[in-house]
């Protein structure tokens, strides 16, 4: 027996004990207290081949109950259900014969195109006229004044999952209380747990959990890929040479990223106009074609003072960092306070000399060597 990530196609080797398993008879009864009596992987288990109220059990267990937690596929299973099975909500599938596996990864990349929409869809949804809806969502938002109401409205236009990744910086913060304040429950919050993050940033997590009510996963880089970068470089090797610190970024930061918005529709961010002259010109919304989605950036058009006075009218919780200086804030390392009248950045790999410095998480697929 083997168990396939579904969003990844890789086995996993270490697989937690499932909680509850559900027959396919399941009623509505079953399915709310399996999804509000645990957050540990639900089973729904498929007795034949032909049988697919399994498939509509994960869809009620996502979109009716709320349920965010693994939803695991067992019993009779094909390949051929494998996007279905993902497509419906599903994380994990077990794969009776391990012969079968290279088929079921197959099955997982056969397509290049989705044409119907899905809890979740890992392959671009009529990559056309969603580009075309990525232009309107951002018209639509450029008309609207609160940001509670740009997420709403964000909420409302696209479909399919939507992930917010937060660093807990300001603008995120500000994100965070509207999206609790919009009473939209099925939006996927995470953070980069790089391994280097500041004490201080682990703190605002857990003060903005207890404020809101909301979970922010902790999303951390592959163990053994780290152990690689840090064996070649050495534990500071990012500070002898950019293309090292740009490594470093790759394995911590962006391909973790990339994992957790594999299969999602949406993606917002709290990217501003005026963090950098690369920034100045990012829509509130765009198709994202490295990422195969709609990336929207509520707060892009927003100033400085606009920002502050909204956090203090809402009395959001702040990293405190940002009272010692620190605007943009990232790992411990990497990081320093800045100066008045620096530019935000500025603090950001402050040993580079190169006028455009990103990780690599925003680069606009669009425009080479710009911000989105």
């Amino acid at each position: 027996m083997a168990l396939l990530d579904l969003a990844t196609g890789e086995l996993l080797s270490d697989p937690a004990e499932v909680a509850t398993l559900l027959e396919p008879t399941a009623d509505a009864a079953a399915l709310n207290a399996a999804a509000s009596g645990n957050a540990g992987p639900i089973a729904i288990r498929f007795p034949a081949f032909g049988d697919g109220r399994g498939i509509s059990l994960a869809v009620l267990l996502r979109e009716r109950h709320g349920f965010t937690g693994e939803i695991r596929a067992v019993g009779y299973l094909i390949p051929d259900l494998a996007q279905f099975l993902l497509r419906s909500g599903f994380d994990t599938a077990e794969v009776a014969d391990p012969e079968q596996v290279a088929t079921w990864q197959a099955a997982l990349s056969r397509y290049s195109r989705n044409y119907q929409k899905g809890y979740r869809n890992l392959l671009p949804l009529r990559r056309d006229a969603t580009r075309k809806e990525a232009g309107e969502l951002d018209q639509r938002l450029a008309r609207i004044k609160t940001l509670t109401d740009r997420i709403r409205e964000a909420r409302r236009r696209i479909e399919g999952r939507i992930a917010f990744s937060t660093s807990l910086g300001l603008e995120d913060q500000a994100i965070l209380h509207a999206i609790a304040e919009s009473g939209i429950k099925d939006i996927d919050i995470f953070t980069l747990d790089t391994g280097r993050l500041f004490p201080e940033v682990l703190e605002t997590v857990e003060l903005s959990e207890l404020r809101y009510g909301l979970r922010i996963r902790l999303v951390a880089p592959d163990a053994g890929e780290v152990e690689q970068l840090v064996a070649r470089d050495g534990v500071f090797g990012f500070r002898h040479a950019v293309e090292n610190r740009k490594s470093c970024c790759e394995v911590r930061k962006v391909r973790p990223l990339n994992r957790e918005l594999k299969g999602a529709q949406g993606w917002i961010a709290g990217i501003r106009r005026e963090h950098s002259a690369a920034r100045a010109d990012v829509a509130l919304a765009a198709w994202d074609e490295a990422h195969a989605l709609i990336k929207v950036n509520p707060v892009a058009d927003w100033t400085s003072q606009e920002l502050t006075a909204y956090i203090a009218a809402n009395n959001i919780p702040v990293n405190p960092l940002h009272a010692r200086g620190f605007v943009s804030i990232g790992c411990a390392p990497c990081t320093r306070a800045v100066q008045p009248g620096e530019d935000p950045r500025a603090g950001r790999w402050w040993w580079e000399h190169e006028e455009k410095k990103e990780c690599g998480i925003h680069l606009n697929p669009n425009r080479k060597g710009k911000a989105a």
